[in-house]
């Protein structure tokens, strides 16, 4: 581009920098070109416009650097330029509160001046200039900003880009925090975000404002409770089989109750293959529970083979416990029976009664046959004594003669 080699404030655009001083608005109006150039003794502080007023150009934008000068950006278009001309000349226009426009700064290339073609041709034109003039200690000073024609810079991308803190004003990413005050949220379809404070999201998500939610979470868990205890109840009752390892679905997970169970034939620790009695409902990747009433363990199935009447089970990882033969279920529940034992058993509480080694049967003759189920584990089995008239059954129950 032409080199003008800096501006030089016109005699009207000095009286209105001083104007300034004393609190005058010192306001921008436009910058201009033009091909005139200066006649001998001619000397640009006392032009009053341009010698020959070629283009107008738009302000963009304006930044007071606080060194008693002002940088504006313009933008230098060809498209509707009907002659090219020598950009020698280019002016700052500014408004006087006593005068009206007047022509503020100026500078002229001379010899240095460069080409503008007419618009419509093969050479388009779109430059971004730069403009520094003096401002003095004005304190306020203003523009004609033309927001259309606004443009960004390759060095103002970078430092946007590499900025730590680019949209001061817009919601950003921080870290976690344990009491946060509200939401961001959308009104409507307005593309923006709002913020919502916590008592307004309870309302609109809850219809209400939240208080009773720890009085519906309570009765929630009861509710869940009653009904594994029921499971439980209606399985010690002998209508759900497995009624010693009190293994129950818990209804935690509606949409994946199931009741399903087989018998495993032959489990061993360390092996990643089990042989169950039935293929019929295993589900491949699904999760299981293996119990034989006493140790448990939860493990999820890889494949499934049928070689003659084995039907045979690939787990994902290699059994653990040592189960006792023949006693051994395999179950696919959403309930969680583990306890800080190992233990297995149902949902929140036990609904069995255990038999302790002093407690003493009454109301049964001596010669009255019954069978009772015992709690126990093997951890404290050797906590019972059989003596007197004690037997077993084929089955392995003890019976009271």
């Amino acid at each position: 581009m032409s080199q003008y080699n800096g501006m030089t404030l016109t005699a009207a655009g000095l009286q209105l920098e001083t104007k300034a001083q004393t609190g005058a608005t010192l306001h921008f109006t436009r910058v201009a070109l033009g091909d005139g150039q200066l006649a001998q003794g001619q000397i640009l502080s006392a032009l009053s416009d341009l010698i020959s007023h070629k283009l107008n150009l738009p302000i963009t934008t304006l930044d007071v650097t606080g060194t008693g000068t002002a940088r504006m950006q313009t933008v230098l278009q060809n498209s509707e330029l009907q002659i090219g001309f020598f950009a020698r000349e280019i002016g700052v226009y500014a408004t006087d509160p006593d005068v009206g426009e007047i022509l503020y700064a100026v500078a002229n290339a001379g010899d240095m001046a460069d080409y503008i073609p007419a618009g419509g041709g093969a050479d388009v034109v779109e430059l971004i200039l730069e403009v520094v003039t003096v401002v003095g200690q004005a304190e306020t000073v203003t523009a004609n900003i033309n927001t259309s024609l606004l443009f960004t810079t390759q060095v103002e991308s970078f430092d946007h880009y590499n900025s730590t803190d680019p949209h001061p004003n817009a919601p950003s990413l921080r870290a976690a925090t344990a009491s946060p005050t509200h939401f961001w949220g959308q009104v409507g379809g307005d593309n923006h975000l709002h913020p919502v404070s916590l008592d307004a999201a309870k309302a609109i998500i809850l219809g209400g404002d939240g208080a009773d939610i720890s009085i519906m979470r309570g009765r929630i868990d009861q509710t869940e409770r009653e009904m594994a205890n029921i499971a439980l109840r209606l399985e010690a009752e002998g209508i759900y089989p497995d009624y010693n390892t009190l293994l129950a679905e818990d209804f935690k997970i509606p949409d994946l109750v199931d009741q399903f169970s087989c018998d495993i034939t032959s489990i061993v620790a360390g092996d990643d293959s089990i042989d169950v009695s039935t293929l019929r409902g295993i589900v491949p990747g699904a999760w299981y529970t293996i119990s034989d009433g006493v140790g448990q363990e939860r493990c999820q199935v890889k494949s499934v083979v049928k070689n003659g009447s084995t039907y045979r089970l690939i787990m994902m990882a290699a059994v653990i416990n040592t189960y006792v033969s023949g006693q051994v279920t395999m179950y696919r529940t959403t309930a969680q029976i583990q306890t800080n034992s190992g233990q297995a058993e149902g949902s929140g509480d036990r609904r069995s009664a255990v038999w302790q080694p002093a407690l003493v049967w009454t109301g049964i003759n001596s010669n009255t046959s019954a069978t009772l189920p015992l709690v126990t584990t093997a951890s404290n089995a050797g906590a019972f004594t059989a003596s007197g008239d004690i037997g077993y059954t084929a089955d392995g129950a003890v019976t009271l003669v």
